[in-house]
């Protein structure tokens, strides 16, 4: 018989971990707390999971330091080991279907816009981080049309230039379908124009 996600997190994790909840914990409310970290972890690859084993085996709380740590515990340092996919989030996809996303799009920002709620796991909304982006995407957009322009006239083009080009046009093509999927999904109209940065 197949062992579910959950099951491997707890043969690979909860089991050595070893944890136990405080005396007069209700076990059902204890199940189920472990059910939902372990259904928050079923991401994590196996050898991440032995990471966190290690990592936690000193984050026990109490006195003892024996008892179960906190749910955020577990998300905060599995998010340090493997960040989570934003694809593998609805609520951050859903932000690419609301009117940002084609937004985004439009001023050439959507890749930075992406790897930025990636990395913090939230759409940015201070003016400092729209800032920070909007630089990020010129900078860029200049390196994308230097190693175009240098292609066009057969010159020689540094490797790393060349793969930051095809990485950068990858990982549009992938913002763009996602934000194309979740477009569809709240009934919006798609506009299949291409942003700054893909190839005519």
């Amino acid at each position: 018989m197949e062992r579910s996600n959950r099951d491997r997190i707890r043969a690979q994790l909860f089991d050595r971990l070893g944890f136990r909840f405080p005396r007069g914990t209700d076990a059902e409310k204890g199940r189920a707390m472990l059910n939902r970290i372990a259904d928050d972890l079923v991401y994590l690859s196996d050898a991440s999971l032995a990471t966190l084993q290690v990592m936690l085996r000193t984050k026990g709380e109490g006195t003892s330091r024996c008892f179960w740590p906190q749910r955020a515990t577990f998300l905060a340092i599995a998010e340090y080991i493997q960040p989570r996919a934003v694809e593998d989030i609805p609520a951050l996809c859903s932000w690419f279907g609301s009117v940002e996303g084609p937004k985004a799009a439009a001023n050439g920002t959507l890749v930075e816009t992406f790897l930025f709620i990636e990395a913090r796991k939230l759409p940015p909304v201070a003016e400092g981080a729209k800032r920070q982006i909007a630089t990020q995407a010129r900078e860029n957009a200049r390196r994308l049309v230097i190693v175009d322009e240098r292609t066009a006239a057969g010159w020689p083009v540094a490797a790393d230039d060349l793969a930051f080009a095809r990485w950068y046009r990858a990982k549009l093509a992938f913002c763009q379908a996602l934000m194309e999927t979740e477009r569809r999904k709240r009934g919006h109209p798609v506009d299949r124009s291409r942003a700054p940065g893909a190839r005519t």
